[in-house]
């Protein structure tokens, strides 16, 4: 908090507060409004992504088209995909705008364990969870039984609630 003011109007007293969050909130809003307007956004473009996840892997798909394999730099650590995308210049000018997308994963992969493809646009990094790996999961078997209906309503005589 920076302070806080005090004003008396007749029989009525106002105050209020001023914290810096809000202060400092404000500044930085309007620094990053200048910004976008004079330069574009200082990131780029950031491109649309989804993140889906089995019981094994977790899979991020980002949509760049436009874009080469020798555009985009991968990095991954076990908590965070970063997809770095530079733009280049074409015969009809810029193709795709510089980009830099840091995505947060679900849960822990192994960095080791990852493929990425780039087809049609669409760039598609497969990354096995870490738990997968060190082998501390274990798929076990479901076993679907049937119970006959009879079995279901009644059971020794009495009827299940």
């Amino acid at each position: 908090m920076i302070g806080s003011i005090s004003v008396k109007l007749g029989r009525k007293v106002y105050s209020a507060t001023l914290e810096y969050d809000s202060l400092i909130g404000r500044g930085l809003r309007g620094v990053r409004r200048r910004l976008e307007t004079q330069l574009g956004s200082p990131l780029g473009d950031v491109p649309a992504f989804a993140i889906a996840q089995t019981i094994e892997d977790v899979t991020v798909e980002v949509d760049a088209p436009g874009y080469a394999i020798g555009d985009m730099v991968l990095e991954a650590t076990p908590t965070r995909l970063r997809l770095r995308a530079a733009g280049r210049l074409g015969r009809s000018g810029n193709i795709g705008r510089p980009f830099d997308l840091s995505v947060d994963l679900p849960e822990p992969v192994d960095p080791d364990e990852m493929t990425a493809t780039l087809e049609d646009g669409v760039l598609t990094v497969r990354m096995i969870k870490a738990a997968w790996v060190r082998g501390e999961a274990r798929r076990v078997p479901v076993r679907e039984t049937s119970i006959p209906p009879e079995q279901a309503t009644h059971e020794g005589g009495q009827a299940h609630a």
